[in-house]
């Protein structure tokens, strides 16, 4: 029994079936970085999965002058090193993947924004909203919490599939190494090309085809990434389209009206993040030490009751700062973990210009009181650092 992949061109008239032609693509002509590290690039589906590229021929490592070919997202924020064969892996490609994903374990993800920036030639903040669109989240801290590799070529020596297999089964949460096939075809008849891809490791276990009686808890409880990242992506589409994220945009922009010089905010949110029964906005600053959220402003919305809702503006702070007391606003302090830092509330019946124009007055009160306390305090302890 074979289990080579193979492909037929069927000629429905006659009901004729013909196989094409296996080839290799030294045979076509074709090499590894002009042409297959092309065509990944420009349709990174072609490896199986949903990825952002973000650098090509990368070599900006600080102790070494090595070269991988592709580096991408994936939709969870995970960094992917893409290692491309052209007919024939050696028998250690595998070593070297590996290495380079070990050079990204300490990689910032605003250093990811530049790579990217830098790939496709775009301002810093245009690159930082397309891998938010990809991620379907703006709070990018999730970016590089995990590093995996995706080998691909035309055909694979046993070493590199028994070692992959091997560091697979040692992590059998997450596969580390994904291998895909690369297949090239010509039909004699019409000279087409055609490239087949498929995945051989990770290897599909038996229970892929298998029907059992299903666990209905088990199945939402771990429904695994793919499901967590669909549902991601629905969010994002779901909420730069109701009628919270104009709201909120609306709030920023009125704040920002009366915000002149350092003081006032370069970066705010693109739509309103969050759950259908919270929805939270962003503003906060490209300088450290405010960069990726680490210290922004926040405006929560939250559904009460039916025609009523509740804006809580808040300083989010994961330096823990401490500020007593602010000029005009009431002050509380939270006692949930995610929610750091002091914050006011503000209530309405609507969402209508009223409610926007008084939370932007106790949004542009915390503006103007606590960035320059914050922005001092950051000098000073750069100037201990120093």
């Amino acid at each position: 029994m074979s289990y080579e992949p193979q492909l037929f061109r069927v000629d429905p008239a006659s009901q004729e079936t013909k196989r094409i032609e296996e080839v290799n693509f030294s045979q076509l002509g074709f090499r590894e970085r002009r042409d297959i590290q092309e065509w990944v690039a420009a349709n990174p589906g072609i490896l199986g999965v949903d990825l952002l590229i973000i650098g090509k021929e990368f070599s900006g490592f600080d102790r070494t002058n090595e070269r991988l070919d592709l580096l991408a997202v994936d939709s969870d924020g995970t960094l992917v090193v893409i290692e491309l064969k052209r007919d024939d892996t050696g028998a250690n490609d595998h070593w070297q993947a590996i290495k380079y994903a070990s050079y990204f374990r300490r990689t910032a993800s605003e250093q990811i924004v530049d790579m990217l920036a830098d790939y496709r030639n775009i301002p810093h903040d245009k690159a930082w909203e397309v891998l938010v669109q990809h991620l379907g989240s703006d709070d990018l801290n999730a970016l590089n919490k995990k590093q995996r590799i995706i080998l691909a070529s035309h055909r694979f020596a046993p070493e590199v599939t028994s070692a992959a297999l091997w560091l697979n089964d040692r992590t059998p949460d997450e596969n580390l190494i994904t291998c895909v096939t690369l297949t090239p075809y010509r039909d004699s008849n019409t000279d087409a090309l055609y490239l087949q891809s498929t995945t051989i490791i990770p290897v599909p276990g038996e229970d892929v085809y298998l029907i059992g009686v299903g666990d209905r808890q088990k199945e939402s409880s771990n429904s695994g990434n793919s499901t967590f990242a669909a549902n991601l992506k629905r969010t994002f589409q779901r909420n730069i389209n109701d009628d919270v994220t104009p709201f909120v945009k609306k709030v920023g922009q009125l704040t920002l009206d009366e915000l002149e010089g350092s003081v006032r905010p370069d970066r705010v949110g693109k739509w309103a993040a969050g759950q259908p029964d919270f929805r939270y906005y962003n503003l906060w600053y490209s300088r450290s030490p405010w960069r990726n959220h680490v210290l922004c402003y926040r405006v929560t919305l939250r559904p009460e009751e039916e025609n009523r809702w509740r804006a809580i503006v808040r300083f989010k702070d994961e330096k823990k700062l401490t500020f007593s007391s602010l000029d005009g606003i009431v002050l509380h302090e939270s006692q949930q973990r995610d929610d750091e830092g002091i914050f006011a509330r503000v209530g309405s019946d609507t969402l209508n210009e009223d409610f926007a124009s008084r939370i932007a007055e106790v949004l542009r009160r915390f503006i103007q009181q606590i960035t320059p306390i914050v922005d001092a305090l950051d000098d000073e302890n750069n100037e201990e650092e120093a």
